[in-house]
């Protein structure tokens, strides 16, 4: 048994079990207002379908009906309560699962948690469980208090961090630290490269990792290859 890590770029990763599937934060939509997207989306239309979406937060590039209706199309998308509000006002017809901050859901083989990210006023993060791994993904969020403390003690398997630094996400000397306080064994850079200016270079993570003597492996995936976790963690 084992878990398949397929990443979309930005925030969004698959997660395929033999038990189910999960999707954090995909988008494969059009960038709004006067954002430019660097690279058009790798997947065919209509040709993944999860059980569920995890959303952290109602922004364009974590939360997009556009990718639910044409490219990653769940059976029921999980968030905040903003979130919720958001898929009301969407008018799409897909069940909503509100998951606020400390809340947790077992379905389809994955045991999930929402955790703390301070970013929006009800942004959060999540801790997903399934075949025997830990995975986190924070979402956007800033190095902060806020932040750090509810997830102190997390101990994931893989650590899926925001590097970028601009727009409430911290930046990628900070993500290293947060690995390193998490205490993963394989840190994840993620939230650069898809959106002009607001984008970050990978080896400044990785660097900030080694350079550190933590115990934390940086590991930077590859957009639109499977991955296997055993392969990430070196097992």
């Amino acid at each position: 048994m084992s878990v398949s890590i397929f990443w979309l770029g930005q925030a969004g990763v698959i997660l395929k079990t033999e038990h189910g599937s999960l999707a954090v934060d995909p988008f494969c939509g059009s960038a709004k207002g006067i954002s430019e997207r660097l690279y058009p989306p790798f997947l065919p239309k209509n040709s993944v379908f999860v059980d569920l979406v995890l959303t952290t937060h109602a922004h364009w590039d974590h939360f997009d009906p556009e990718t639910y209706r044409d490219y990653v199309i769940p059976k029921a998308i999980v968030g905040p309560g903003s979130c919720m509000a958001a898929l009301e006002r969407s008018g799409l017809e897909i069940p909503g699962i509100r998951l606020d901050r400390r809340g947790t859901l077992e379905q389809n083989g994955f045991k999930i948690r929402a955790t703390a990210a301070d970013h929006d006023l009800d942004s959060v993060g999540y801790l997903i469980e399934a075949e025997g791994y830990k995975l986190y993904f924070s979402g956007d969020a800033l190095f902060t208090a806020n932040t750090i403390i509810p997830n102190i003690d997390l101990s994931p398997d893989l650590a899926f961090v925001c590097i970028n630094g601009k727009l409430g996400n911290m930046n990628a000397y900070e993500a290293a630290a947060f690995c390193r306080i998490l205490r993963a064994k394989v840190g994840i850079p993620m939230h650069y490269e898809m959106i002009r200016n607001n984008t970050e270079n990978p080896k400044e993570f990785t660097n900030a990792l080694e350079r550190s003597g933590a115990a934390v492996k940086p590991f930077v995936l590859e957009k639109g290859r499977e991955y296997r976790i055993e392969e990430i963690l070196g097992e």
